[in-house]
């Protein structure tokens, strides 16, 4: 037995098969596009939709990980619940028995016409939709070959007695269970796990019982690598790894019992093949698992927010959900940072409420309160600028960039707005009444109405843009608000008569909040563009 080419052989083949699920993956998500989250987000009305979505998009990419970063994502912005996420986790589970029902087919020799075919399709067409098939392609050819590296390594074991020995050793379910979640742990891919027990099996290395307990030993190790992935990552995705691990291990010790009954079903159903027995009772186990627990999923949802609570202390990010982890998905973390940008469109929204009122009349108390409410905006501001920033620094295609570009855009517009009335017409507000005067009933009458004019342009804008869609054509408007402004200012030159000492200094203090209003209603104009 020449144990360094059996090693050799084995973790070369593990390493192909590892990488051609990657190279899968990648083509089936580009070819899912940003359908996908479409489709998630507007399937977790409850707990059955949940569960569909879930399994129908890890069918569909190949990635429970894929999935479940999906899933936080979305609950960290606030657009699903964490309840919504354990319908989606075991719709997940549910879906990865597709790979090994996949695996189980036996056309390794055809590996090496799906790599050439794959290669092919992505070197000589442009077209995105074929390129995208040949990586599908492409990446299943590499998980076959691997399989059937892996194949010849192990096929000098079958007249091996130590090994064979240690195959009888397996009759106990709990050296299986042990051995299946250890090295699922290390190589951190359930799919591989089972990749290599159904070689065995259908090499007659291994009876389908003692295969059955090394599945459901993988379902727990695969708990490692999602607890190792949701460590320093958002509150909402150390809940989802805690829920995995209730869910696959509790399957695993209901299961356990009944290890015998399965292998006898599964024999009954795949007779003769024993690869497919080893498939289908993966299937049969998660599939069974999500049947029970998706009746649980509510007082499990308590259960782990009770073990993962959130921190008295509230978080010093102003969007906390604006985390790296995301980065992983672009698509993702590209809608988490729009967001973020609406949701700091609706607090400059406040301060523009608020800021002309308080410089007009506001005493000085008001105005240093109105100031420091900047400082928010700037946090706001830096942190969604860091995240834009993390994300040009990944492979971006030229529509991402196109996205990032026009948050960068607007996050800069509602910061300048921020700043105008925070900065500017606080210090001009501080003059007035430094000063001593006051404006007349009048004066405040008109300004007050193109400043609403100006606000209602601004929220209008703000509105466009969290929907992420262009509005109607808004020249009328534009031309009443150009109107109304320049009567305010031909009534505001008008009072220059008026026998006051103060006077010229009022008409500088006024035109500078018109000023500000006018750079209000321009700012609207810009962030509008920006939406869609």
């Amino acid at each position: 037995m020449n144990f360094t080419a059996l090693i050799i052989l084995l973790l070369g083949g593990l390493a192909l098969f590892l990488h051609g699920m990657n190279v899968m993956t990648d083509g089936l998500k580009a070819a899912a596009g940003s359908r996908m989250k479409t489709f998630l987000q507007g399937m977790t009305h409850n707990r059955w939709t949940s569960l569909v979505a879930g399994t129908g998009i890890t069918a569909i990419i190949q990635s429970s990980s894929v999935t479940t970063v999906l899933a936080v994502g979305f609950v960290s912005a606030g657009l699903i619940t964490f309840q919504s996420t354990l319908g989606i986790i075991l719709g997940a589970n549910v879906g990865t028995t597709i790979t090994a029902q996949i695996i189980a087919f036996k056309i390794a020799k055809a590996s090496w016409v799906m790599i050439a075919v794959g290669f092919l399709s992505g070197f000589l067409f442009k077209k995105k939709v074929i390129k995208n098939i040949g990586t599908i392609v492409l990446g299943l050819g590499l998980v076959f070959l691997g399989m059937s590296v892996m194949s010849d390594a192990t096929a000098p074991l079958k007249s091996y007695e130590p090994f064979i020995d240690l195959m009888e050793g397996l009759d106990n379910y709990v050296y299986g269970i042990i051995i299946g979640a250890v090295f699922t742990a290390l190589v951190q891919s359930s799919s591989a796990t089972t990749g290599i027990v159904i070689i065995m099996a259908s090499q007659g290395l291994i009876d389908i019982e003692p295969a059955i307990s090394i599945i459901l030993g993988a379902n727990i190790g695969t708990c490692v690598t999602a607890v190792l992935s949701a460590l320093g990552k958002p509150k909402a995705a150390m809940r989802v790894a805690v829920s995995h691990i209730l869910f696959n291990v509790l399957g695993v010790v209901i299961w356990y019992a009944f290890i015998a009954q399965l292998a006898h079903l599964v024999e009954n159903i795949s007779p003769g093949s024993e690869s497919r027995q080893v498939a289908n009772a993966h299937t049969i186990f998660n599939l069974a698992n999500t049947i029970l627990f998706i009746w649980l999923v509510k007082p499990i949802a308590k259960l782990v927010v009770w073990l993962v609570p959130e921190k008295k202390v509230k978080e010093a990010r102003l969007f906390p959900e604006l985390h790296n982890f995301y980065l992983e998905d672009i698509g993702l973390a590209l809608d988490l940072s729009h967001s973020s940008v609406a949701k700091l469109g609706e607090k400059v929204l406040e301060i523009l409420k608020a800021g002309i009122p308080v410089a007009l009349t506001g005493k000085e108390k008001e105005l240093v309160e109105l100031r420091n409410k900047d400082a928010v905006i700037d946090k706001g501001h830096a942190e969604i600028l860091i995240f834009l920033q993390n994300i040009q620094s990944q492979s971006i295609t030229k529509e991402q960039t196109s996205v990032l570009e026009r948050q960068i855009e607007a996050v800069n517009v509602l910061e300048t707005a921020a700043d105008m009335v925070t900065t500017t017409l606080v210090e001009a507000a501080e003059h007035r009444i430094e000063k001593g005067f006051d404006l007349s009933n009048d004066t405040l009458t008109r300004i007050a109405l193109v400043h609403q004019m100006a606000l209602d342009a601004f929220e209008k804008a703000v509105q466009s843009y969290h929907e992420d869609e262009t509005s109607a054509d808004e020249s009328l408007a534009k031309d009443r608000f150009k109107l109304e402004l320049q009567n305010v200012r031909l009534y505001l030159v008008e009072r220059l008569s008026i026998n006051d000492e103060n006077r010229i200094e009022t008409y500088r203090f006024e035109s500078e909040i018109l000023e500000g209003i006018r750079r209000i209603h321009a700012l609207a104009r810009r962030l509008k563009r920006k939406a869609g």
